[in-house]
């Protein structure tokens, strides 16, 4: 837990220092709230690139996984440790069975 924390604050400093962004709480949704968009999005990519050493492929690219900072964390130390990022449910498959 301690661990998920400093990378959070970690995350919220590259926000403050290279995005020029203050990141109100680690469970706000960024896209909601407007601090993060399209632009800003792939600027954030490219900066959690460079500072953690990872690369994010398009192929595994899931904006929930980027919508908090809890989040990015969670999938930055996933990255670090060389885990396989597990598969999110759809949110529209529960509402809309398959053919």
């Amino acid at each position: 837990m301690r661990d998920t924390r400093d990378l959070e604050a970690r995350i919220a400093e590259l926000f403050a220092g290279r995005l020029q962004i203050e990141v109100p709480a680690a469970d706000v949704d960024l896209f909601a709230a407007g601090i993060v968009d399209s632009l800003m999005f792939v600027k954030l990519l490219a900066s959690l690139e460079e500072h953690f050493s990872i690369h994010v492929s398009f192929e595994e690219l899931e904006i929930d996984d980027f919508r908090t900072l809890r989040e990015i964390a969670s999938f930055v130390a996933a990255k670090q440790a060389g885990l396989p990022k597990p598969r999110r449910m759809n949110r529209t498959s529960s509402s809309h069975p398959a053919p």
